[in-house]
């Protein structure tokens, strides 16, 4: 169904995948691009440049809002992931979005519904620490570009891993679509502007900026000729003297761009971290 058009936009949220396709047909007819941008809600600002990169590659951008249980390998951290929908829907009208699709989680799967296998960047980052997490990305996002049929879709090089498996899914199976990696978008200390933010209390988020800042510092203090390899020694010795009572990493280390491999040179890769903050997990990658 379509649960409203806004009488202040021309935004419209759709709730089923049969009058989705009703729109997308008659842009299609019309020869309008589409732009697709997968969120799970709780939009801000790192979705607002997905967003903003569609508008000015296509005509048309749709926006979709799934909390996508098969990606969560925890139940509580399902329990606990930020809901906003009133404030979703006003920040798709503030930014010009034609589309939001938010079906619930039997419309997207049905029973006996088939999950997808990831077989890509399999064991190491966040798929060591996350079981199954990939498998239900990659799931959720070729049902997505099943529905939708994009020419184009968007996301953020936040969660870098997650991108570089999309890549290589999308060349796969969905080669007639381009992918686009947004850089991350950072706040105005520096922390990567994440839906998860806003479990972190401001004590944390002061610990959390003294931290970036002194990982910045550090990876600048780098040759840019320093292999990966040795580069990870030099950021385990960092981080044992200068954590800022970071407790818990799950990882911290170099990885090629093109491949996330230890090989090369670190300009040719980013750093990847993923630590808690109390209870709160959070990813962030520094580009070379």
């Amino acid at each position: 169904m379509i649960l409203s058009q806004s009488l202040l936009s021309n935004m419209i949220i759709i709730k089923d995948i049969k009058n989705l396709k009703d729109y997308i047909n008659q842009y299609k007819s019309e020869n309008q691009s589409i732009g697709l941008v997968p969120t799970m809600g709780a939009l801000h600002d790192g979705h607002g440049a997905l967003i903003k990169s569609s508008k000015e590659h296509n005509q048309k951008t749709i926006v979709s809002i799934f909390i996508n249980p098969k990606q969560f390998n925890n139940k509580e951290d399902l329990s606990t992931y930020p809901i906003n929908k009133g404030n979703d829907y006003d920040y798709g009208i503030a930014n010009n979005v034609d589309v939001i699709f938010e079906p619930d989680e039997i419309e997207i799967y049905p029973d006996n519904f088939k999950s997808t296998k990831n077989i890509f960047y399999n064991n190491i980052l966040c798929d060591v620490h996350r079981p199954h997490h990939f498998n239900g990305v990659i799931t959720i996002v070729s049902e997505l570009l099943k529905i939708v049929s994009p020419n184009k879709i968007y996301f953020g090089l936040k969660d870098y891993q997650q991108f570089k498996i999309i890549e290589k899914l999308i060349e796969k199976e969905f080669s007639q679509i381009e992918i686009y990696g947004i850089e991350i978008v950072r706040d105005e200390n520096g922390l990567a502007i994440s839906s998860r933010n806003k479990l972190i209390n401001q004590p944390n988020k002061e610990l959390y900026k003294y931290f970036i800042k002194s990982i910045n510092q550090f990876v600048l203090s780098l040759s840019p000729d320093t292999k990966i390899k040795d580069a990870n020694q030099l950021v385990e010795k960092f981080l044992q003297e200068n954590s800022y009572e970071i407790k818990k990493f799950e990882y911290n280390e170099f990885r090629s761009l093109e491949d996330l491999s230890l090989e090369g040179q670190i300009k040719n890769s980013r750093l990847f971290l993923a630590f808690y903050i109390n209870t709160t997990r959070l990813i962030d990658n520094i580009k070379i």
